[in-house]
């Protein structure tokens, strides 16, 4: 005879064996789809699922280099577009956010900084750095064009600076005048301290990062007037810092600095230095 309490017991220890089963293999493929969910938000195949570093990457070496120029070299309120991962790493860095407009904001005389593109046709190349092999280059996009008239106004003083014995350039420096290559304003102001003070043209230096040809000279330095060098604490040099301080715009320098070597008068970049001078002169 069938002992029925041994037929419902073993009946159910098979269903509670199948059970135990069945929730072991469930709980094993959730582990197994935990992995796989958390395995693709860690390392994702869509390159749109991962922040984009890439553009900031190739600024971040020379991010403080360009910070720099860009207060050094650039009249307040200049804007630069840069791309959006450049201006967040820029901004990071203490960058004023006024010089680097979000995209899609004022665009007005605006500078460009390109992260390894092509130039845009017509563009003039300001500043380029280098960060590990990556191109950074900062440029106006549309520089203003002198006029024929500002372009012959422009050779006629250089050549006058050039010509007079007291100016003394020679090598690069007297290359730069022959070639008329140099802000219009910096000329106007050069044209008048070479008659008035006598100052002899040293070099016309760029800054770092600036191109040395293909952008017009915005600072010049000058090691005498006359006989007497250009020195800190020397009384040619107060005389000349004293006859800058004041001049009006537009002939009035942006920067002044006395060195060792002689006064150092700089203007920040323009993009219509001829105009200005136009505009401004009876």
């Amino acid at each position: 005879m069938t002992d029925r309490r041994g037929a419902h017991a073993g009946a159910h220890r098979a269903s509670s064996g199948w059970r135990s089963r069945t929730v072991l293999l469930l709980a094993t493929a959730l582990v197994v789809v935990a992995g796989l969910v958390a395995g693709f938000l860690l390392w994702p195949d869509d390159p749109a699922a991962t922040p984009d570093r890439t553009t900031d990457a190739p600024v971040a070496g020379v991010r403080d280099d360009l910070l720099e120029w860009a207060d050094a070299e650039l009249p307040a309120g200049t804007p630069v577009e840069v791309p959006t991962a450049v201006r967040q790493g820029l901004l990071d860095a203490g960058a004023d956010p006024a010089r680097f407009p979000a995209p899609g904001g004022p665009a007005a005389g605006a500078l460009r900084l390109l992260v390894e593109e092509p130039l845009p046709s017509g563009a003039v190349v300001l500043a380029r750095f280098d960060d590990r092999g990556a191109a950074l280059t900062l440029v106006d996009p549309a520089p203003v064009e002198p006029t024929p008239e500002e372009l012959a106004r422009r050779a006629r003083l250089a050549a006058a600076v050039l010509a007079n014995p007291r100016t003394g350039a020679e090598g690069a420096a007297a290359e730069v005048l022959r070639t008329a290559a140099v802000d219009a304003r910096l000329l106007g102001l050069l044209s008048v301290l070479v008659a008035q003070l006598d100052v002899r043209v040293a070099d016309f230096p760029s800054s770092a990062a600036t191109p040395v040809d293909g952008v017009l000279a915005r600072r010049v330095l000058l090691d005498r007037s006359g006989a007497d060098p250009l020195t800190p604490g020397s009384p040619a040099a107060e005389r000349l810092t004293t006859f800058l301080a004041a001049q009006r715009p537009p002939f009035a320098p942006d920067d002044v600095e006395v060195t060792a070597d002689g006064v150092l008068i700089g203007f920040r970049y323009v993009s219509d230095p001829d105009a200005i001078v136009t505009a401004r002169t009876p």
